[in-house]
């Protein structure tokens, strides 16, 4: 699939995201860690996903008012540790520390604003080194792209971490460059319009309605919201759609296997990949979750290179969340500081 436009019956807002083809392994061969092992591809495929982003323009401006807030908890507010797990450009095992003014050592961006960059703004090779840095200014850690043939798809800002006055807490969010920023789904969540997930080399949309279903072939009365509408786009085959009624449907299964409800012919997915599950009464609605669910949306099995959703919207950091950008995998730990007698 090359160039697929997901523009149609939906309010669909675009911009540029990039499938990473990899090498396919042996079909034989049990799911493995491919993460590090898959070579990608030099060949990006674009699909357009929607968006309810702010204007990154704007993210540079924090006001004084605020900036002297940040300074003031700073000795209080926990301390957010991101350890590059798996990477095909910058040293694993790296550790990132941030605290509630920003990047702690090495930012390049120096704004101590309570906003931390990540992202590569280009390399000068035949500039010094301090020339070199220069180009990157406006970003507090640089992820290198695996290639540096200064690519305008991978030049920009990837992602943010910032830190929240009001819920106390570090916040993430992508920035609408290079191969999205996606964190990994670890447990049964809620979908909404538009959301874009990742699983191997493939990608579903979600949305919701009844624009293009025949309401002809079926006498059950349909809440047109409660639809699930997934399109599926991937390397392999082509672009579907596919539409699921909360009354026939309680469960959808995605995956390789003949009995998924949706199959996939990704190489990279689990034969029962990730699980898609309604609920009624509190909290109604379509909920996804990784890997084989049962009864009560139990897990009892997960898959093994993940179910990912991209960060479209600012998302609350939690301990132990893993999240990938750019061929890079990071996880999260939050460090509690230690309070003397006069913070308590």
């Amino acid at each position: 699939m090359k160039g697929n436009n997901l523009n149609g019956n939906h309010d669909l807002r675009g911009i540029n995201a990039h499938i990473i083809p990899i090498n396919k392994r042996n079909p034989n061969q049990e799911d493995e860690n491919t993460f590090e092992q898959k070579e990608i591809n030099n060949t990006l495929n674009n699909i357009n996903y929607p968006v309810n982003s702010t204007n990154t323009d704007n993210m540079n401006t924090v006001s004084p008012d605020t900036i002297q807030k940040l300074k003031e908890v700073v000795n209080q507010a926990d301390i957010l540790e991101i350890e590059i797990i798996s990477s095909i450009s910058n040293q694993k095992g790296e550790k990132i520390k941030i605290n509630s003014l920003g990047m702690l050592e090495k930012s390049k961006r120096k704004a101590f604003d309570g906003n931390t960059f990540f992202g590569f703004l280009g390399e000068n090779n035949d500039a010094n080194e301090a020339n070199t840095d220069n180009l990157n200014n406006e970003i507090d850690y640089v992820i290198k792209p695996k290639e540096k043939n200064n690519d305008n798809k991978n030049i920009g800002r990837y992602f943010r971490i910032r830190y929240d006055l009001n819920s106390m807490g570090y916040l993430i969010k992508d920035l609408e460059c290079g191969f999205g920023t996606f964190k990994k789904i670890t447990e049964k969540t809620k979908l909404r319009d538009c959301y874009l997930i990742n699983m191997g080399i493939s990608y579903i949309v979600c949305s919701f309605g009844i624009d293009e279903l025949n309401l002809s072939e079926t006498s059950i009365i349909i809440d047109a919201d409660k639809i699930l509408n997934i399109k599926v786009y991937s390397e392999i085959q082509n672009a579907e759609l596919h539409f699921f009624n909360p009354q026939q449907f309680k469960r959808i299964y995605i995956g390789r296997d003949a009995s998924c409800n949706i199959i996939v012919d990704d190489t990279l997915l689990s034969r029962i990949h990730c699980t898609i599950e309604y609920k009624e009464g509190n909290g109604e609605g379509w909920y996804i979750s990784d890997g084989k669910a049962g009864d009560d949306f139990i897990e009892e099995k997960s898959s093994t290179n993940g179910t990912w959703l991209c960060l479209m919207e600012e998302t609350p950091i939690k301990d132990g969340m893993i999240f990938k950008s750019n061929q890079n995998q990071f996880k999260c730990k939050i460090i509690k500081q230690k309070k003397n007698k006069k913070q308590k």
